[in-house]
């Protein structure tokens, strides 16, 4: 991940901005609403891993196509009749635009999951909800970490064996389920040896006692103290818009919009404010060291 100055900020701000952006309008299914939220995470995206992130946009086409196959198979309302499947059923053009627009909104959301995993590491995790959920959150940190942790051991440990002739993609198949049994083996051993030390390293500073104390990076600055009231100020609006009917869109029996006035306009464009608040938080910022660089 690229360095990013939006990382920077506190978490509870951050958790703030993909809480209310989840609440506010990320599953919502609306076509303007799912176009700068599908916008907003893919260059926010693009932001933090750079070109990496390109190899994995083709596999959002798998909910895109699943969304729209499925809803077109067991959706048959709608007013548009396209096709009729073998069974007599109607394949409807609303129920078709439907699938897409429920699969264009996963897609969205998968990024917005994405950017958020690649933010909000256990450290900041522990800075959150450390002090009210102590042991629950060790334990999502720790299953955090030990799902990667696991697999490249694997790795290693397939490596290593394969170098001694034990590899599990070597010989006939019972050879082959052999070596694999005797990899998953070693890598049982060897996580069940950190384990224990893990404990008694906790065990020896204290982890458990009463009145202990908790430790973190952060420090909740005027920065984002101001991006949260932003935050908050930009979603409740969207919010307050939504439970009033503004923006409301339908596909059956027809597609119809809502009638577009200046409330409907100031909600669009709140919501894209939101969405692309990181990308122009971090061209902001870099604009400022620039302009600090040339003055030197």
């Amino acid at each position: 991940m690229r360095s990013s100055e939006f990382s920077r900020l506190h978490p509870f701000t951050l958790f703030m901005f993909f809480a209310i952006l989840a609440g506010a309008g990320a599953f919502v299914i609306q076509p303007v609403f799912i176009a700068l939220s599908l916008c907003g995470a893919a260059c926010f995206a693009l932001r933090l891993c750079g070109r990496a992130v390109l190899k994995k946009a083709p596999l959002l086409l798998i909910p895109l196509f699943l969304a729209g196959g499925i809803n077109v198979l067991f959706n048959h309302r709608g007013v548009t009749v396209l096709a009729k499947l073998p069974s007599g059923n109607a394949v409807t053009l609303e129920a078709l635009i439907y699938g897409l627009l429920a699969g264009c909104m996963l897609c969205g959301a998968m990024i917005w999951f994405y950017c958020f995993g690649k933010l909000f590491t256990s450290d900041r995790l522990m800075c959150l909800t450390g002090r009210f959920f102590p042991a629950l959150t060790v334990i999502i940190s720790m299953t955090v970490r030990f799902i990667p942790l696991f697999v490249r051991r694997f790795r290693e440990i397939s490596e290593a064996q394969s170098q001694l002739g034990f590899g599990y993609r070597e010989g006939s198949i019972p050879k082959r389920l052999r070596n694999l049994a005797r990899i998953f083996s070693i890598l049982i051993s060897r996580s069940l040896e950190d384990s224990i030390t893990a404990a008694d390293s906790m065990r020896s500073r204290g982890y458990g006692l009463s009145g202990r104390s908790s430790f973190n990076m952060f420090r909740y600055s005027l920065r984002d103290a101001v991006l949260t009231v932003i935050i908050s100020v930009l979603g409740g609006y969207v919010i307050f818009c939504e439970i009033k009917g503004v923006n409301s869109f339908t596909c059956y029996p027809r597609i119809t919009f809502a009638q577009t006035d200046l409330m409907s306009v100031i909600q669009f464009s709140a919501f894209g404010l939101l969405c692309f608040l990181p990308v122009i938080f971090e061209l902001t910022e870099d604009h400022k060291w620039r302009s600090q660089l040339s003055e030197i």
